[in-house]
C-alpha cells in the first residue's frame, strides 16, 4: 500500500473516531491513537524523508492538510463536550445565589418607630381619610372662613356638592376619633396631608405627619413639653437639643413650637435648615376650649393638648437625607440604601 493511500486510510479512520467520540475521555484516547506521539499519523509522517524527492513534496503538503483538518475536528468536539460537561457538572444540592431582598422606604421606617415609642407611651393609633370635608378640616379646629389657611394657594379643595379637601393637616382625625371616644384619651394620627406650596430641600406638597392628642383632667403644657422631649430622646438619642418659643394656631391656646437643632449640620448651619442651625419641628399647644367643645367635652371638667409634627423631617434628620424629595424620586439608587 502506497504512502498516499495509507495516508488517505488513516485519516479516514481518525476523521470517523473524532466525530463518532461520546464524551471528553474517548475523544482523547482518539487523538493519542491519531495524533499522539506515537499516533498512526504522526509515526506515517516521520516516513515522508524516505520517500523520493518527485514525490516528497506534494506527499507532505497533503500530509499537513489532513492533519490541520483532524486538530480542528478534535477543538470542535472539545468545545463541545466542555460545554456539555458544565451542564453536567451542575450540582442541585448547592445553595443558590442569594435573591436580592427589597428596601423598606425610609419613610415607612421612621413611621413604624413612631408608632412603636408612642404605644410604649400607651398612645392609641388611628386613621382617617385623605379627602376630608371642610367642617373637619377647618370649621371645627376654629379655623374661621377668613383664615389663610383656607387660601386656594394653600389648600386643595375637590369639586362636588359638599365642600371637601384633600387633608392639610391630620388634625381632623381627632374630632373624627373623638365622636367614639371619651376621656381619658391618648391617640397619635399618622397619615399624609397636602399643602399647595412650593417644593425644595426640605418642603414637600404631599408630605406625611403625626398628629397627637391627649385629653384627661388635670392635663398641663408641662405634659405636653415632657411627652414630646421623651420622644425625641427616644427617637434621635441622649444628644437632642430642643427649644420652644410662643405661637399661634387656632385649635390650641397657648401654642408653641418646637424646634430642634439640625442633626445634619449639627447646628452650622445648611441648606436643609436654612442656614440657621434650627429645624422647625412640629407646632403644640393646649387643646383650645372651642375645639373642646366642639368634640361634646366640657372645657371645665377636662384639658388637653396636641401636637403635629412632619414625620419626612423627622426623617431626613434620623438617616441624614439632605433633601426632602429624595424619598418621593422612586430612584432604586435611594432606597437600596436603607
Amino acid at each position: 500500500m502506497s504512502f498516499e493511500e495509507q495516508l488517505n486510510r488513516i485519516a479516514d479512520e481518525a476523521e470517523k473516531a473524532f466525530s463518532s467520540a461520546t464524551d471528553g475521555a474517548s475523544l482523547v484516547n482518539a487523538e493519542k491513537r491519531f495524533l499522539g506521539r506515537k499516533g498512526s499519523l504522526t509515526v506515517l509522517i516521520k516516513q515522508l524523508p524516505g520517500i523520493p524527492t518527485a514525490d516528497r513534496s506534494r506527499l507532505g503538503a497533503i500530509a499537513n492538510t489532513k492533519k490541520q483538518t483532524l486538530e480542528s475536528l478534535a477543538r470542535k468536539q472539545q468545545q463541545k463536550f466542555a460545554s456539555t460537561q458544565s451542564v453536567r457538572r451542575f450540582d442541585p444540592t448547592i445553595p443558590g445565589k442569594p435573591a436580592r431582598r427589597g428596601h423598606i422606604h425610609p419613610l415607612t421606617q421612621t413611621i413604624r418607630r413612631i408608632v412603636e415609642i408612642f404605644r410604649t407611651m400607651g398612645f392609641e393609633i388611628v386613621e382617617g381619610p385623605e379627602v376630608e370635608l371642610e367642617k373637619y378640616n377647618f370649621d371645627l379646629l376654629n379655623i374661621p372662613a377668613d383664615h389663610p389657611a383656607r387660601d386656594l394657594q394653600d389648600t386643595f379643595y375637590i369639586a362636588g356638592g359638599e365642600k371637601r379637601v384633600l387633608r392639610t393637616h391630620t388634625s381632623p382625625v381627632q374630632l373624627r376619633a373623638m365622636e367614639t371616644r371619651r376621656p381619658p384619651v391618648r391617640l397619635i394620627v399618622p397619615g399624609r396631608v397636602y399643602r399647595h406650596e412650593a417644593t425644595d430641600a426640605s418642603h414637600e406638597s404631599a408630605l406625611f405627619q403625626c398628629e397627637g392628642l391627649v385629653i384627661d383632667r388635670g392635663i398641663k403644657l408641662t405634659d405636653l413639653f415632657g411627652t414630646i422631649a421623651a420622644f425625641l430622646k427616644t427617637l434621635f438619642g441622649a444628644d437632642v437639643h430642643t427649644r420652644a418659643q410662643a405661637s399661634y394656631f387656632p385649635f390650641v391656646e397657648p401654642g408653641a413650637e418646637i424646634a430642634m437643632r439640625c442633626l445634619i449640620c449639627r447646628g452650622k448651619g445648611c441648606s436643609v435648615c436654612k442656614k440657621t442651625g434650627w429645624l422647625e419641628m412640629m407646632g403644640c399647644g393646649m387643646v383650645h376650649p372651642t375645639v373642646l367643645r366642639n368634640m361634646k367635652i366640657d372645657p371645665k371638667h377636662f384639658s388637653g393638648f396636641a401636637f403635629g409634627m412632619g414625620i419626612d423631617r423627622l426623617m431626613m434628620l434620623k438617616y441624614g437625607i439632605p433633601d426632602v424629595r429624595l424619598s418621593q424620586s422612586g430612584d432604586p439608587r435611594f432606597l437600596k440604601q436603607f
